[in-house]
């Protein structure tokens, strides 16, 4: 088979891998996809039909101007790219216990292909998890022999097999995507090429190629492997680390956001038909009946006026039906199916005991307090094969324990929740049960509206208990 086979788990997860991209992309990306993400109505399929053929007036432009109406007034949320950067605020805040050995101390400041230190890795890696469950991570050396990490995208590592090695399951076999600059551009073009670099284990040697499409070789091979006397003792395992989102085997974890992230296409699809009704019925459509066939009534508006035969009709055909408010209630659910994923994910309180963490990867459910916990053995595995390779002796360790305080998740959450309801996109009665359930006030729906028009939250905005005052601190988080 060719160096550009994909592993099946690869291509059972390309979709999803592709849609929380677009979903970080924004609208920009989402709209770009087109049909993809949003289909085209039927009415809109044949209209384009029609149009090419002699059965309307219609013009083929102006049947594709239908459909690209119908995409300008859809609404994609950015729910996913609002709560990563919410989680990732809180992830910011943990601090990584690490212990590198003299000759590693480098890698605290340099750890990266582009000089950055550990614990941007470290946020790099989570930010990666979150997002596409997974985050390969290969141990490397520069030309000038200094050690770093180099971070794959789930993109981008197409293939992988693990294999029985002394009764153990090991990796044996890494393929990655990488794009190259091509040769002949000149200095401002970005083109580029795709090679492959293939990392195996034959008689158990650790074995670098770079190939072409074409399986030709672009570098010369090499074997990865301690030099010492003259001599190369080369690695007997892969240094690699696939670090996932519930643990850091080779295999696809599940992807953290990726029910929020089908939520916001659900709603951006309700979307378009929900302002599309709308549009149609803010400018019903003029109809007239009786008028002589030489006549021809094309200008409408209030300076206008529409001279019919005795005998003549002229009204209006509006929209109307229980459509429009079963498609808003449809949008309402997935704002909330998303708030739900949302909230499973940042659910973080308290700390997980063994068993208890044994449960989570046994259910497949990745929290953030697991995919800060994956994260960070899986740089601490690979900062141990660098020191492996260099022989470096000393102790070894890059270790987080998650301290999310239940004020940091409240917090957090409240954040996710505002900025739906600042943009509009659910109303402030989910805000206000928030702030009840994180203890911030007791105050009802009507008490805290009446706080937000001027009133005192009092009896007389809806039955404040007798001789219960509103403190200043829970009248500016109400406000």
């Amino acid at each position: 088979m060719p160096v550009t086979t994909k592993h099946p788990q690869y291509e059972a997860h390309e979709d999803e891998w592709r849609l929380m991209g677009d979903s970080l992309g924004g609208e920009p990306a989402i709209k770009g996809r087109a049909t993809e993400y949003l289909p085209k109505t039927a009415g809109q399929v044949e209209a384009e039909s029609m149009a090419k053929s002699d059965e309307t007036d219609l013009t083929q432009a102006e049947a594709a101007g239908i459909y690209q109406g119908y995409l300008t007034r859809a609404e994609y949320p950015l729910w996913v790219k609002d709560s990563l950067r919410t989680m990732m605020g809180l992830v910011s805040r943990q601090e990584p216990e690490i212990k590198l050995p003299p000759r590693m101390q480098g890698l605290l400041d340099e750890a990266t292909a582009d000089g950055f230190g550990l614990k941007q890795l470290f946020l790099r890696v989570v930010a990666a998890t979150l997002t596409r469950g997974r985050s390969p991570l290969m141990a490397e050396f520069d030309d000038d022999r200094k050690p770093y990490i180099a971070q794959y995208t789930a993109e981008t590592a197409i293939n992988w097999k693990e294999e029985s090695q002394g009764g153990r399951r090991d990796l044996t076999l890494a393929v990655f995507e990488e794009q190259r600059e091509k040769e002949d551009g000149d200095e401002f073009s970005h083109d580029s090429k795709a090679v492959y670099r293939v990392l195996d284990l034959p008689d158990g040697q650790c074995r670098v190629r770079v190939l072409d499409e074409s399986g030709t070789a672009v570098e010369d091979e090499t074997t990865l492997g301690r030099s010492a006397n003259g001599e190369v003792a080369p690695l007997g395992y892969l240094p690699i680390v696939y670090v996932g989102s519930t643990d850091n085997n080779p295999d696809v974890d599940e992807i953290p956001l990726l029910s929020m992230a089908k939520s916001a296409l659900k709603y951006y699809q309700l979307s378009a038909d929900y302002y599309t009704s709308l549009h149609y019925t803010a400018h019903p459509q003029p109809w007239v009946a009786g008028l002589e066939e030489d006549k021809d009534l094309r200008v409408t508006g209030p300076m206008a006026a529409w001279v019919l035969p005795p005998e003549g009709k002229a009204d209006y055909l509006e929209f109307t039906g229980a459509g429009i408010e079963a498609t808003r209630t449809a949008m309402t659910d997935q704002r909330n199916a998303a708030l739900e994923a949302g909230a499973r994910v940042i659910d973080v309180a308290g700390a997980e005991s063994g068993e208890a963490r044994r449960a989570r990867q046994d259910d497949q459910h990745a929290s953030l307090y697991s995919v800060v916990v994956t994260a960070a053995e899986g740089i601490e595995q690979v900062l141990k094969y660098i020191a492996d390779w260099m022989g470096a002796s000393g102790e070894v360790v890059f270790r987080i324990v998650p301290k999310f305080t239940k004020e940091e998740v409240d917090a957090a959450m409240m954040q996710i929740i505002a900025n739906m309801v600042l943009a509009g996109e659910v109303p402030r009665q989910v805000l206000f049960d928030v702030m009840r359930k994180a203890q911030l006030t007791e105050l009802t729906d009507d008490q805290l509206e009446a706080l937000r028009d001027g009133g005192d939250g009092g009896e007389d905005d809806g039955g404040t208990p007798p001789g219960q005052d509103l403190d200043d601190d829970e009248e500016e988080e109400a406000a």
